[in-house]
């Protein structure tokens, strides 16, 4: 037979979405009181994303020191479970105040500033971080950099995610999948275990996936001050079916419970600056598109959150000029020091 006698896509109709989701315990429809509310949500959010929020810091071992841009740096490497250990990176230790830096979907490698290595849409904000007086944790995230294939070493196999250049198949989010865990949630337990090794009040900051980490991982947190997420928030839907979004922050079965605003707004009543580039949109070239058409009813939800909690004042939205999905250092540091 011809190729021709075969189904076309136009003879097919192709409008496909899932069924409108439940969101059983987003904040408008559950009906409770703001503390309950929360108790009740982030019980159910540890349950979904698979969080244990009691992890310990594992065995930290220092390799080495150096000064960069009049900024000391420290690599340090953690053990976090048989088989597997992390590294992250210690800036200006002794510093004004603690930052926890969270870099999105690239490495730590953009967040400092490596020779070599071309400034991209992190623009070195960890290390500007450091340089205005900050001490700063720069954790390099499960799936990323020298954390790509985390079973790089085990003969056969292979846990990868994310590398760029490379065709991925994001085995280890699908091997998470079929074990009962979620990326997320294993990520979430990593910064837990620094923050606990850190043993002091921080602030988080973090971009796109970093961003998605900020107002996620503090929710199980005492210790976190502040938030600033960038490049985030939009609802779930969005982020894949219209932004086309890699899958890291892929959570199954998480809108039967929650929408993105609801989880962002546990956190409160803690400062939160949410960030966008007003460049930030869908588009052909864009593959983050967090500034999508759901954010500015996401942020209403998450006002309206902050709001029953007292603190409305608290959580602020700013959408800087001229930008793409990229760190408004300045902005940033401008939030620290107020």
């Amino acid at each position: 037979m011809d190729y021709d006698f075969l189904v076309k896509a136009e003879e097919l109709e192709l409008r496909y979405r899932a069924p409108r989701p439940a969101v059983r315990l987003g904040f408008g429809r559950a009906g409770l009181g703001f503390e309950e509310w929360r108790r009740v949500a982030t019980r159910k959010l540890a349950e979904v994303v698979g969080v244990d929020a009691g992890v310990r810091a594992g065995a930290v071992t220092e390799l080495r020191r150096t000064a960069a841009e009049g900024v000391e740096v420290v690599a340090l490497v953690m053990a976090v479970a048989d088989g597997l250990s992390v590294p992250a990176y210690l800036l200006n230790p002794g510093g004004e105040r603690v930052v926890m830096a969270l870099h999105g979907h690239g490495q730590v490698d953009e967040c400092l500033r490596i020779r070599g290595v071309h400034e991209d849409y992190h623009h070195s904000f960890a290390i500007e971080l450091a340089k205005a007086g900050h001490t700063v944790l720069l954790p390099e995230l499960r799936g990323f950099g020298v954390l790509s294939d985390l079973a790089a070493q085990r003969d056969g196999a292979s846990l990868s995610y994310w590398r760029w250049g490379e065709h991925m198949v994001y085995t280890l989010l699908t091997d998470a999948f079929q074990h009962g865990r979620t990326l997320m949630g294993d990520t979430i337990e990593d910064l837990l275990r620094w923050e606990d090794w850190l043993g002091t009040e921080c602030d988080v900051v973090g971009i796109s996936w970093g961003g998605d980490l900020a107002c996620t991982y503090p929710v199980f947190s005492r210790r976190v001050r502040s938030i600033f997420a960038s490049g985030t928030l939009g609802s779930f839907e969005a982020v894949f079916a219209e932004a086309g979004n890699a899958p890291a922050p892929c959570v199954p079965g998480i809108l039967e419970w929650f929408d993105r605003a609801d989880i962002a707004g546990l956190n409160a009543p803690r400062r939160m600056l949410v960030h966008y580039g007003e460049l930030d949109v869908p588009g052909p070239a864009n593959g983050s598109a967090a500034y999508n058409s759901s954010v500015p009813e996401a942020f209403a939800q998450l006002q309206e959150i902050y709001g029953s909690a007292g603190a409305r004042g608290e959580v602020t939205l700013h959408v800087s000029a001229g930008l793409g999905h990229e760190m408004d250092v300045e902005l940033l540091l401008e939030f620290l020091s107020s």
